[in-house]
């Protein structure tokens, strides 16, 4: 009985063994056939403040930790998510290294590198720079916004302020002068330091101060560079613009991107400003702590959109009118219930006006209000906020020949939809014909004061018109070899990149042996070519001493040649004493 209980127990065992196994590989073939759902971070979840607004246009949800987008002539924060919390910035720290080195030296001026060039994190981005090597500051700009290069970035930092820690004093002088809330800098590159941080909101301050000068303007927009060679390097450093939006080629390609910087290290992940002008709006955007490069381009490139379609901005500068600040602004697309602004300004014509104002494509009078925050004279500024969201500010000098003595215009606050229009002062203008029917007389007053002018100076007029034409076309030319220049550097740059890839795979495919032959090949080439370069030196060397024997021969047959005819010359006179 024992001995079949013990065959029966084996048996199951028997039976467990081979069942484990196939249990195993059937759950596996399961969970192969269920798809995984993608991981969504929490910060996916974070709130997004500009939502909160109300009748404000409701922005993307994004992954991004912290991102904002700001209309850079408005200052009117249209997107905003965490925007002021904490945040690493990694290289977008280079815009206000940049900016910096563009407001306090000359772009020509050149720059001695010393030993703080190796003063970075191991592996970062740089173009190898040595101690001693000399170069322009305008290639040192360049360097640190298209090629990211952290060498450059302390160089600069050393040369500006002595040090990179007295630079980064600098920088956050710079920061709170721009009204940052939320930012402190240790070093000009971005690699991670704990005591070195900002925010969304802070980056587009910082952005937006560094996109109104012109040079950084030009320098960020760039999509490709060439630092000659300098002192210490024997060959050229070209670099494509890192901002893969700028770049034609790449998937991430934007029409509308005018520049911006991108960064990255392990522990602050992905960042990203971005420049973008369209339909008048210039926009800026920042992303912070994002996971992966194609996402913060993607989620910069979405919320920017998002500013495009959903907003409109309306600029003016130094305008000088009869109308009301109503009438130059044209805005009647709210009916009777607009006319928006302070009842002041729609009693009365402006002189040197400048408005500068960001609205959603929805918005409604009665949501807006104005603050009078400055009254100087005859001169008032004024700030318009959108259900409690600043959009924008006016200011304008109020034309006295136009107001009475007795009115008088004190700082405070009032509702856009008011309207006072029973004072006998005050210009009516029912709708935009009207003020399409000044603008058309203006214009023909000014054409009929052209035409008259034309006439009583024709040859001056004609004159200024070459010499204009003549400008006109050597700009063109100039703007047509420099297109073509460019066209040609890229298509090299790409057929270099090829033929480099190209060679790779052949070398890939290529045995130990064929690959030991090649280089064989390559080194007797090398071998018979600086034979080639000796023989012709030498070659040269022995015509040169041949020439120089030549000359020293010619020299001696002239010398002799001149004695002779001294002595000849002796002799015939010799002869003719004698004669004598």
């Amino acid at each position: 009985m024992k001995k079949w209980k013990s065959v029966l127990a084996g048996l199951l065992a028997l039976c467990l063994l081979l069942l484990v196994p196939s249990v195993c590989i059937f759950a596996e073939e399961e969970a192969a056939g269920e798809e995984t759902e993608p991981v969504i971070p929490d910060s996916y979840y974070y709130a997004i403040e500009s939502n909160d607004i109300e009748g404000w246009p409701q922005g993307p949800q994004i992954e991004s930790a912290s991102a904002i987008v700001m209309d850079m002539d408005t200052g009117t924060i249209l997107y905003s998510k965490q925007a002021t919390e904490k945040q690493y910035p990694a290289s977008i720290t280079k815009i206000m290294t940049t900016l910096l080195l563009i407001e306090n030296c000359d772009l020509d001026d050149t720059i001695t590198f010393t030993e703080v060039v190796y003063d970075i994190e191991e592996g970062s981005t740089h173009l190898g720079i040595q101690p001693g090597e000399e170069m322009t500051l305008r290639d040192c700009a360049y360097g640190i916004m298209l090629a990211s290069a952290n060498d450059i970035a302390n160089g600069v930092a050393e040369y500006i302020a002595g040090s990179v820690s007295a630079f980064a004093d600098m920088m956050n002088e710079k920061a709170e002068e721009l009204g940052c809330v939320n930012t402190h800098f240790s070093n000009p590159h971005g690699l991670y330091s704990d005591d070195h941080y900002t925010c969304a909101y802070d980056m587009a301050l910082i952005a937006q101060a560094a996109y109104e000068n012109e040079t950084f303007r030009e320098i960020c927009g760039t999509t490709e560079y060439i630092i000659p060679e300098t002192n210490l390097s024997g060959e050229d450093r070209s670099f494509l613009n890192h901002h893969q939006m700028l770049q034609s080629d790449s998937e991430y390609y934007q029409e509308w991107c005018t520049g911006g910087k991108n960064g990255y290290t392990s522990q602050c992940l992905n960042t990203l400003v971005t420049y973008g002008c369209k339909d008048g709006m210039n926009l800026v955007s920042v992303v912070l702590r994002v996971n992966g490069a194609g996402k913060a381009y993607a989620e910069s490139t979405e919320i920017l959109e998002y500013g495009f379609e959903n907003f409109y901005t309306k600029k003016y500068e130094n305008i000088s009118s009869k109308s009301t600040f109503y009438d130059i602004m044209g805005l009647d697309y709210v009916g009777t219930a607009s006319k928006f602004l302070s009842p002041v300004w729609m009693r009365v014509p402006l002189e040197n006006c400048s408005v500068h104002i960001t609205l959603p494509n929805t918005a409604a009078a009665e949501d807006i209000t104005y603050t009078v925050t400055e009254a100087n004279g005859s001169t008032r500024t004024f700030s318009y906020e959108y259900n409690g969201q600043p959009v924008g500010t006016a200011t304008g000098k109020l034309n006295t020949l136009f107001v009475p003595a007795s009115t008088k215009y004190p700082v405070g606050t009032g509702t856009a939809a008011t309207q006072e229009t029973s004072s006998e002062d005050s210009i009516q203008i029912e709708g935009l014909d009207e003020v399409l029917d000044q603008a058309a007389v203006v214009l023909n007053e000014g054409y009929q004061l052209l035409t008259d002018y034309t006439e009583e100076h024709f040859f001056t007029v004609l004159a200024a018109g070459v010499v204009l034409l003549i400008i006109v076309v050597v700009i063109i030319i100039v703007l047509i070899f420099r297109a073509t220049a460019d066209a040609r550097i890229r298509r090299r740059r790409r057929l270099e990149e090829e033929e480099r890839k190209k060679r790779e795979e052949e070398i890939e495919q290529m045995t130990t042996a064929e690959i030991e032959a090649e280089l064989r090949a390559v080194m007797e080439q090398e071998r018979l070519r600086k034979e080639e370069e000796e023989r012709a030196a030498a070659e040269a060397e022995r015509a040169a001493r041949e020439a120089e024997e030549m000359e020293w021969k010619a020299r001696e047959t002239e010398r002799l040649i001149d004695e002779l005819e001294q002595e000849r010359q002796e002799r015939i006179s010799s002869q003719e004493n004698k004669g004598v």
